[in-house]
């Protein structure tokens, strides 16, 4: 564990014993504590209220903005941008404008990466020292919503509030000492890199399917629409054969799996209600079949992106299926419609602009990626010129932010 503090304001005077060794002492939260070294006369005020703006990016842009501070090799033709987009983003985090969370998929994205702990602290400390809510915990909330309309026949209604997905307070100002605890994950490696393979083997498998069928668009939202329940009992099914497993940790990972645990939790919700344990079963069954559960944003948008990736197969593209695009369309499903920007890749941006995408998904993230990273510095721009003045003078006595 490492830690260390901002550049901070020169002490001023003291209005007690009037040496010029006033300065501070603690910042964070919604506080600040001044302290005179000389008499010890000690101020604590409150911090001005702030409203973060919260923006996702895709781990090509962690890894960039790594390696800027890292001194590592930029993107040809894309060096400037790399540095300037480091120290705006930088600045705007240290003005407590915008927070850059970090989700499950950077950490499974950052194991499988050679500087695995060096990224983890760089995007930690980079972003804010915030974590989203896993993607499989996001898609649970929702799920429990489609549960709770279906049980009592009523429309879904979802909480879209950014703060829903967030796993800590969003408008505390950042502490003045940042603590970072290097944590190794290596051990995970190996497996998730399997499963990526396996993940990335099963698109492809499909997307041949969609070059030899060439079904329309509508035909694969269609199904993906409808493949819930097929989709759910087989994977609940593949969990359950993997649990009778002698090896320790596909036990573990069966057991502990997203599906294993929207089942228990649906069932615990059946209970609850007061359906028969003989029926209760039967009754998540009818949520996960339920014209109420196609609603479920993180499913919707995923289907949509499934079948403008299959017209694009369809229409002859060949390098639209690559590694990471099945963690780039978990993060867009889970994560915008709650947050306010995302930074994503240039495909997924582009699939998000056509028709009917473009016309029939509701989000609220603003979506952006390197073809339009103008408008995202104007973005970030529009932002910082809307900070409060007493926020900037704060910022820079805590952070020394000129």
């Amino acid at each position: 564990m490492k830690g260390f503090t901002w550049e901070r304001a020169p002490f001023s005077v003291c209005v007690v014993c009037k040496e010029k060794t006033f300065g501070l002492l603690q910042a964070g939260g919604h506080t600040l504590t001044m302290r005179c070294s000389s008499c010890r006369h000690t101020e604590t005020i409150a911090l001005p209220p702030v409203d973060k703006k919260v923006i996702y990016l895709d781990q090509f842009v962690f890894s960039l903005l790594f390696n800027v501070v890292s001194g590592g090799r930029l993107p040809v033709g894309n060096e400037a941008f790399a540095t300037k987009l480091h120290e705006r983003l930088r600045r705007l985090v240290l003005l407590q404008q915008i927070i850059l969370p970090h989700s499950d998929i950077h950490r499974d994205e950052t194991t499988v990466f050679h500087s695995a702990m060096e990224l983890r602290e760089a995007y930690e400390f980079i972003g804010g020292d915030i974590s989203l809510s896993d993607t499989s915990t996001v898609e649970l909330e929702q799920a429990l919503d489609a549960a709770d309309a279906y049980l009592n026949g009523t429309p879904l209604s979802l909480s879209l509030s950014v703060d829903e997905v967030l796993e800590s307070k969003r408008n505390e100002w950042l502490s003045d000492m940042h603590i970072s605890v290097r944590s190794d994950y290596s051990q995970f490696a190996d497996g998730l890199r399997k499963m990526r393979d396996e993940a990335h083997g099963d698109m492809e498998k499909l997307a041949a399917r969609w070059a030899a069928e060439k079904p329309t668009f509508n035909d694969v939202l269609k199904v993906e629409l409808d493949a819930v329940l097929a989709g759910k009992v087989g994977a609940l099914a593949a969990t359950e054969r993997k649990k009778s497993s002698a090896d320790p940790d596909t036990f573990f990972n069966a057991v502990n799996s997203p599906i294993q645990r929207e089942a228990r939790t649906l069932l615990d919700v059946m209970r609850r209600a007061g359906v028969p344990d003989n029926e209760a079963g039967q009754k998540v069954r009818e949520v996960w079949a339920s014209e109420v559960y196609k609603q479920l944003p993180h499913h919707r948008i995923s289907a949509y992106l499934f079948a403008a990736t299959a017209r694009r197969v369809v229409g002859g593209q060949k390098t639209i299926i690559n590694k990471g695009m099945m963690n780039d369309i978990r993060a867009i499903a889970a994560y915008a419609p709650y947050l306010d920007a995302m930074f994503v890749d240039k495909t997924s941006a582009q699939l998000l602009q056509e028709r009917p995408l473009s016309e029939d998904l509701e989000y609220r993230a603003r979506i952006f990626s390197f073809s339009d990273r103008e408008d995202f510095m104007a973005y970030l721009d529009e932002l910082e010129a809307n900070t409060p003045s007493d926020v900037k003078e704060m910022a820079s006595l805590i952070y020394g932010v000129t």
